[in-house]
């Protein structure tokens, strides 16, 4: 069935390898996220995400074009399998069909490794606990300072 497959290049993916092209692509900006996470962060921040995994699965959105990137310099290198480069390839451009008929489009940044944005700053770190604080800004704690107990 014609159904079963998405077009791709005149090449026809079957849906569910084309679910998994997507989802390595997912998992490879989750494992950035997380190693984002274990940067130099704020006491802030530290409040706010104290789970790698928790801040990986809100956030992994914000490090897709790292992966984008990633896979286009393992495209061209000579030592990485014909089957692994084809799979990126295709991880690629399914992304792009899968987000260009998404009607919500990403609207964070992107960050990529190898950054000051990536590694972290202690003097903005130190400007950020100036600024706001430690504490976390989850909802109950915003709530909860909102009202005055006299």
């Amino acid at each position: 069935m014609i159904d079963d497959f998405i077009e791709v290049n005149g090449e026809h993916i079957p849906k569910d390898k084309a679910m998994a092209l997507i989802r390595m692509l997912c998992n490879h900006a989750k494992q950035i996220a997380g190693d984002f996470h274990g940067q130099k962060r704020s006491d802030k921040f530290r409040a706010n995400w104290p789970n790698e995994d928790v801040f990986a699965e809100c956030n992994w959105r914000s490090f897709v074009e790292a992966v984008r990137a990633d896979y286009a310099r393992l495209l061209g290198e000579p030592n990485v399998r014909e089957d692994d480069k084809h799979h990126m390839f295709l991880a690629v451009v399914l992304w792009d069909m899968v987000d260009k008929a998404s009607p919500e489009k990403f609207a964070g940044n992107q960050i990529f490794p190898n950054t000051q944005q990536f590694e972290g700053d202690k003097r903005e770190n130190r400007k950020i606990v100036e600024s706001f604080g430690k504490q976390s800004n989850t909802f109950k704690e915003l709530l909860m300072g909102s009202t005055r107990y006299h």
